[in-house]
């Protein structure tokens, strides 16, 4: 780990020489933060930030990349303002470790996080830590020292629910204010007509007002919550997380919803699908719109993505198109996403990046300097901010990937991956199971190299048997 943490460091170093003069408000600002309180600081540089991510979301559900039975134009929209970065990886195809990744900046097995958080029990057997430790340096605390007012909107699982009940509050990590579900703690919002126990659990939890609604309506709260949020905070920069769940089962459109695309899809269980996913489209729109008459659209950073590949399951709707695999998987479908960067003045409307490959451990380092922050030093993301200004990024560190799982679900793929230039290696913590593939020229991964490119596939071996050989020592289901 030393090893890797020391190349790390030098190639950010090589890196923020190389961009230090087109870096917005990474001139002086990190100085002065560490000497002046950080609302006399330049906060006319400062945008606001609004980080929307999707749970279960595909790379061609959008209609902006493939998909052709209903439209996604609110998204579309983002895009075509801003750019798409199409080689964009999660930090890991399932909730809660990909959303760590977000938050904190580094690989998350490095922090227990290699599955969702679930019961302690099921926690336990996993190696899965019951939450993200707080002490860790993540995002919204960061931004919250240079001036930030921050808020949490929407899904956590980061902690809380079930069987946690004492789990740290969103607060505990810099979060001025939140509103969340089932998966946390403080105030929230629960579905009145969910399936199974999860919100009867988490009402029986306490720890904060709670409130219910259909689900179908969930995410209109979440944007009426979020729009109050950016009203009221006006003054100074804001930094926003809107994590949606909509696409996540069960779909439980209203009639209204499901009405608009009914005979869409190739059955009921898709219309259902497609009608969430346009409800979720319309109320991005009523967000954007409502920011626009708020007079903040312009000053705003906006990144869009989701967490990790469409849900499994045989003839279950959503597409991660044209790449394999789907959630709870490593390869390409699992893990790559396309990122929507929005912000006029800095990001060209309608261009493309088909050449940097970014992963979520990117974007702490990134959007912290674009606030006048210095990132961690135990980070493992670079900043990307380069790319959003035109100039795509050919060369960075090697990243690593983990997923934790049952053993009857191999039929997914090996449980750890390293990506290193154009080749990716998958494989179990005991070597087993290898595949390489080479990305650039088989990026739907259907031809596996590894018995071809055997010095590549020794000196990525090597390399991902000492990444894991430093992570915290796996539950008893996961070493397969």
């Amino acid at each position: 780990m030393g090893f890797k943490r020391a190349v790390r460091r030098k190639f950010a170093q090589l890196m923020a020489a190389s961009i230090a003069v087109a870096s917005v408000g990474a001139c002086s600002a990190g100085t002065v933060a560490e000497t002046s309180p950080a609302p006399a600081r330049q906060a006319a540089k400062q945008p606001n930030i609004l980080f929307i991510l999707v749970d279960d979301m595909g790379y061609a559900d959008l209609s902006l990349t493939g998909n052709r039975l209903v439209r996604t134009p609110n998204i579309d929209a983002l895009a075509r303002d801003g750019m798409v970065m199409t080689r964009f990886y999660d930090a890991a195809p399932i909730c809660s470790p990909s959303r760590a990744g977000f938050m904190t900046g580094q690989f998350p097995a490095e922090q227990r996080f290699v599955t969702y958080i679930s019961d302690r029990q099921r926690n336990r057997r996993f190696g899965q830590a019951d939450w993200l430790d707080p002490a860790i340096p993540v995002l919204p605390r960061t931004l919250k020292k240079e001036g930030y007012t921050t808020g949490h909107f929407g899904k956590w699982h980061l902690g809380g629910g079930r069987d946690v009940a004492d789990a740290p509050l969103p607060s505990a990590y810099g979060i001025d204010e939140s509103y969340t579900q089932f998966e946390g703690l403080g105030p929230r919002l629960l579905p009145s007509d969910l399936g199974g126990n999860l919100a009867q659990q988490s009402a029986a939890l306490g720890k904060g007002p709670i409130e219910w609604a259909p689900r179908a309506a969930v995410t209109a709260r979440y944007v009426d919550k979020t729009l109050d949020f950016i009203r009221r905070s006006k003054d100074g920069p804001w930094f926003a997380q809107l994590w949606l769940d909509d696409v996540h089962t069960p779909w439980a459109p209203s009639a209204q919803q499901l009405a608009a695309v009914k005979g869409k899809g190739r059955n009921e269980r898709e219309d259902r699908f497609l009608a969430v996913l346009v409800a979720m489209d319309a109320e991005i729109g009523r967000l954007v719109n409502g920011m626009r008459q708020a007079g903040e659209l312009d000053e705003t950073l906006i990144v869009f993505t989701s967490d990790n590949g469409p849900t499994v399951g045989k003839g279950t709707p959503g597409s991660a198109a044209p790449y394999r695999g789907r959630k709870a998987s490593l390869y390409e479908g699992g893990i790559r996403q396309p990122l929507i960067v929005r912000w006029p003045g800095h990001v060209k409307a309608g261009s493309r990046d088909t050449t940097t490959v970014a992963q979520a451990v990117d974007l702490f380092p990134t959007l912290a300097r674009i606030a006048g922050a210095q990132p961690p030093p135990e980070g493992d993301g670079i900043d990307i901010g380069r790319a959003w200004q035109g100039r795509p990024i050919a060369d960075r560190p090697d990243f690593y990937t983990h997923i934790a799982r049952p053993a009857r679900e191999a039929r997914f793929g090996p449980l750890y991956s390293i990506r290193s230039g154009p080749w990716k290696l998958l494989a179990n913590r005991d070597g087993s199971g290898a595949e390489l593939y080479n990305l650039e020229t088989d990026p739907g991964e259907r031809n596996d190299l590894y018995a071809k490119e055997r010095a590549v596939a020794a000196r990525l071996g090597s390399q991902l048997r000492s990444w894991v050989a430093s992570l915290p020592a796996p539950g008893p289901a996961v070493g397969h």
